[in-house]
C-alpha cells in the first residue's frame, strides 16, 4: 500500500485531496465581493429581508441564516473577513475538498447566527457578515495545522495557529463579558468557532492534529533528538517501518512523531514521488 493510498493521507471520506478545495475558496471570495457590490445598488427594503433579524426569522425567513453570511457593512468589513478567509482557508480547503469546505463555511455562518439569535431573540436589531464563517475556518486551520506560524501585526514575533485561535477566543469572551457595545457581534464569532470545531470533529474524530478538549493536547511533547551530523540514516524506508509510522499518525496525530520519525516519513514520501516519475 503506497503512502498516498492510506486513508489518513486523504481528505475525510476517502477521496484524494485536490484543487477542488482551493477552487471553492476562490468561489466563496468572489461571491462575497459580488454580493457586496450588488448590495450597494439594492433598495433598503430588499437588504432588510437579507440580513438576519429575529423578526424575519419569526416570520419564516429562515434563508436569512445563510444570506446574512455573505453581506458586509462596508469595504473594510469585507476586506478583513476575506483576508482571514483566504489565509486560513488556504490551510484547510486542500484537505477538505470543495464540498466539505463549503459546508464548513455555511455551518460557521449558521451556527454564529443561531447563537446570536438565541441571546437576542427579542432584539429589534440585525446581523450581517461572514465573521462566523471565518472563525469556523480559523478554528479548522488550528485543528489540522496547529503549528503553522503567522506574523500578526503589530506583534514582532510569529504565533502558531493554535495560539492565535486561543488568543482570539479569549479576547472574544472578554469583549462579550464586558457588556460594551462596539458594533461587533462577538456571539456570532464564538458561535462560528463552535460550529467549526464540531464539524471538524465529526469529520476527523480523534485523528485531528490538535484538539483543545483532549487532555493530551496540553501536555508538553518531548521529541527525541534528530540524528547527529555524521550519523548516516539507514537506507530506504521499508514497508513495515512506513506502516508503523502511518499507524502512529493515525492514532496520535502528526505531532506525536519524533524528529527522526518525521525525517523518515518525509524520506518515504520523496522515495514514492521518485517512483511515480
Amino acid at each position: 500500500m503506497g503512502l498516498y493510498d492510506r486513508n489518513y493521507m486523504r481528505s475525510p471520506g476517502g477521496s484524494r485531496a485536490s484543487d477542488d478545495g482551493m477552487g471553492m475558496l476562490f468561489i466563496l471570495l468572489i461571491i462575497n465581493v459580488i454580493v457586496f457590490l450588488a448590495a450597494n445598488v439594492l433598495p433598503d427594503e430588499v437588504m432588510y429581508h437579507l440580513i438576519l433579524t429575529p423578526t424575519g426569522i419569526r416570520h419564516g425567513q429562515i434563508y436569512q441564516l445563510i444570506t446574512a453570511g455573505f453581506l458586509h457593512v462596508e469595504f473594510f468589513h469585507l476586506l478583513f473577513n476575506m483576508w482571514g478567509l483566504y489565509i486560513f482557508g488556504g490551510l484547510v480547503a486542500p484537505s477538505l475538498g470543495g464540498k466539505r469546505f463549503l459546508w464548513l463555511y455555511l455551518i460557521g455562518a449558521i451556527s454564529g447566527n443561531l447563537l446570536y439569535l438565541l441571546l437576542n431573540w427579542n432584539s429589534q436589531g440585525g446581523l450581517l457578515g461572514a465573521s462566523g464563517a471565518v472563525f469556523a475556518v480559523m478554528v479548522a486551520a488550528a485543528l489540522i495545522e496547529p503549528n503553522r506560524q503567522f506574523i500578526v501585526f503589530p506583534l514582532p514575533f510569529p504565533m502558531k495557529t493554535r495560539t492565535l485561535v486561543i488568543c482570539y477566543t479569549v479576547l472574544e469572551i472578554l469583549m462579550l463579558s464586558s457588556g460594551k457595545s462596539d458594533g461587533i457581534s462577538h456571539l456570532a464569532h464564538l458561535g462560528g468557532a463552535i460550529g467549526g470545531y464540531l464539524y471538524m470533529k465529526a469529520l476527523w474524530g480523534n485523528h485531528l492534529s490538535w484538539d483543545p478538549f483532549l487532555r493530551q493536547a496540553w501536555r508538553p511533547q518531548f521529541r527525541t533528538a534528530p540524528p547527529q551530523p555524521g550519523k548516516k540514516t539507514s537506507g530506504p524506508v521499508g514497508a513495515n517501518e512506513l506502516d508503523s509510522l502511518l499507524d502512529k499518525v493515525s492514532r496520535h496525530g502528526i505531532n506525536s512523531l519524533s524528529g527522526h520519525e518525521l525525517a523518515r516519513l518525509r524520506q518515504a514520501r520523496e522515495e514514492m514521488r521518485g517512483n511515480r516519475q
